[in-house]
C-alpha cells in the first residue's frame, strides 16, 4: 500500500509576509541576509548570426519579435558569444583570394543595424555589444562601434573578446600541457589585445573579461578588473556540457542540485567584483554548453532549471544571468518567419522579471526538507517562491483567511500555469509536485 504524503506545516511569521497569511503566526522562520534586486535578473546574448536571422530580410524585425522582447520585460541584450571573434562589419566581407583565417570570419549583413535600431526602438532593451579581438582589427572595432551606437536605444556597453581564457598562446599549442606561468602570460596578452581595442569605444562601459572557466584566471582576474576599468565583471556558466560530457546531459543531471548550484561555486567572482566597487554578472548561460541537447534542454525541466539557477546567483551575489540564444536546442525561443515559437525556458524568463523586479528584495527561509521557500518583498506581485525539490509531491499548509493565487513551473507540463487554493478555515493547503517551483502572487 503506498504511503500518504507528507502534510508539511509551514507557518509564516507577521513581517516580512504578513500581507500574504493574514494572521499572526506563533514563531519566526530563520531568514537568510535579503538581496537586493538591482537589475533585471534575467538577459539574453545572442549570437551575431542567430541575431542577423531573427532580424529577417525586411527593413524591420517581425513584430512578433519585439513583442516577445516586450512581453520578457525589455531585458538587456548581448550580441556575443563564439561568434563575437570572428564577426566583422559588412564592409570587411573577405574577398576571393583571401586567407583561410580571412575566409573563416562572419561579414555581418549591410542593413544589420539599422534593422537591430528598429527592433530596440520598439523593445528598448539595454544593447551589450561584443568586440572582435581574437582575429579582429582596430578600424574593424571602430566600425563596430559606430554601428552599436546607431542601433542603441537605451543605453550600450561593450565586451572585449570571448572567453579569452580558452585562446590559444603563440607557440604553446604544440606542447600540450599547461606551462609555468601560463595564466599570467595569457592575461598579459589580453589586457595588451584588449587595452589597443578599448580606444576605440569612446569611453563607453565594458563588459567582461566573459572568461569561459573563470578559475583559468582566478589569481589575475582582479588585475584584469582593474586595468580594463570594468564598470560590470561577466563570467560564463554552464552547469553541464553537451560538448564533453553528453551522458550527463540528462533531466536528471539538469533537475540536479549540482545544476541549480552551479552559481554559488563562484563566490568568489563576485568577491572579486565587490572589492572593486563593480557588480558581478552571470553573461553567459544555459543548461549545457555546446548548444544543448534535445529532448533536455528544450524540455519543461529546462525552466524550473532556470528558476533555480537564477535564484542561486542573485543570493550568490551576482546581479544578473543572461540566457545564451544559438540556433540550438537551448534558445528560450525560435523566430520562424513572421512568428516566434516559445520553448518552455521561456516561460522560467518571463517569470522571472516578473516574480522579482528591479526594487524588490529577496531572502531564504526555512523549510521543511526538500522544500526551499525564498520571501520575496518590495515591488512586484509575488510575495514567496517555493521549490520542492524533491521527486514526490508534496503538500504546504500555510494559514490564509483568503484564497491563494499561485503560478507553478512544472518538469511534466510546458508553460506557467496558474492555480488558486481556497481557504479553509483560515488555512490554505497548497500542493505542489516533485521538482515544481510554485510562486505565491500577492493581492486578489
Amino acid at each position: 500500500m503506498r504511503k500518504p504524503r507528507m502534510l508539511i506545516p509551514l507557518v509564516l511569521a507577521a513581517g516580512l509576509l504578513l500581507s500574504l497569511i493574514g494572521n499572526s503566526a506563533t514563531g519566526a522562520l530563520a531568514a537568510t541576509p535579503a538581496v537586493h534586486v538591482t537589475m533585471p535578473p534575467v538577459g539574453l546574448s545572442f549570437e551575431y548570426p542567430t541575431m542577423a536571422q531573427d532580424l529577417g530580410t525586411a527593413a524591420c524585425p517581425a513584430p512578433a519579435l519585439v513583442s516577445e522582447l516586450l512581453r520578457l520585460g525589455s531585458p538587456p541584450l548581448s550580441l556575443a558569444g563564439s561568434s563575437q571573434d570572428v564577426t566583422v562589419p559588412s564592409e570587411a566581407a573577405p574577398g576571393p583570394s583571401s586567407s583561410w583565417e580571412a575566409a573563416t570570419l562572419y561579414p555581418l549583413p549591410p542593413d544589420f543595424w539599422s534593422q537591430l535600431h528598429c527592433l530596440l526602438s520598439g523593445a528598448n532593451d539595454p544593447l551589450t555589444v561584443g568586440i572582435n579581438v581574437k582575429t579582429g582589427e582596430l578600424s574593424w572595432a571602430q566600425q563596430m562601434v559606430a554601428g552599436a551606437q546607431s542601433s542603441a536605444t537605451n543605453g550600450l556597453a561593450f565586451s572585449l573578446g570571448n572567453e579569452p581564457d580558452l585562446y590559444a598562446l603563440p607557440n604553446y599549442s604544440s606542447l600540450g600541457k599547461p606551462q609555468l606561468g601560463e595564466e599570467a602570460l595569457e592575461v598579459n596578452l589580453y589586457l595588451q589585445l584588449a587595452t589597443r581595442f578599448q580606444q576605440a569605444l569612446g569611453g563607453a562601459p565594458v563588459i567582461g573579461p566573459e572568461l569561459a572557466t573563470a578559475a583559468h584566471w582566478r589569481l589575475e582576474l582582479p588585475r584584469v578588473i582593474s586595468q580594463l576599468h570594468e564598470q560590470t565583471v561577466g563570467v560564463h556558466s554552464y552547469p553541464l556540457t553537451d560538448c564533453t560530457s553528453p551522458r550527463a546531459v540528462t533531466i536528471g543531471g539538469l533537475l540536479s542540485e549540482s545544476a541549480a548550484d552551479a552559481p554559488s561555486r563562484l563566490a568568489w567572482v563576485v568577491a572579486d567584483a565587490n572589492s572593486a566597487g563593480v557588480p558581478a554578472i552571470i553573461s553567459e548561460a544555459n543548461s549545457a554548453s555546446c548548444g544543448g541537447k534535445a529532448g533536455v534542454s528544450d524540455s519543461p525541466a529546462a525552466a524550473v532549471w532556470a528558476v533555480r539557477f537564477v535564484l542561486s546567483a542573485l543570493k550568490t551575489g551576482f546581479r544578473e544571468v543572461r540566457f545564451h540564444f544559438s540556433g540550438d536546442p537551448y534558445d528560450a525561443f525560435v523566430v520562424s518567419g513572421s512568428e516566434v515559437i516559445d520553448r518552455p525556458l521561456d516561460s522560467a524568463l518571463v517569470a522571472l522579471n516578473q516574480w522579482l523586479p528591479v526594487g524588490s528584495s529577496l531572502e531564504t527561509v526555512s523549510a521543511a526538507r526538500g522544500l526551499v521557500a525564498t520571501a520575496v518583498s518590495g515591488q512586484g506581485g509575488v510575495r514567496l517562491i517555493i521549490d520542492n525539490e524533491r521527486v514526490r509531491a508534496a503538500k504546504i499548509v500555510m494559514r490564509s483567511t483568503q484564497a491563494m493565487r499561485t503560478e507553478l513551473l512544472s518538469p511534466v507540463a510546458p508553460g506557467l500555469q496558474m492555480k488558486t487554493f481556497p481557504s479553509t478555515h483560515g488555512r490554505v493547503k497548497l500542493s505542489i509536485g516533485g521538482n515544481t517551483v510554485l510562486a505565491v502572487l500577492s493581492g486578489p
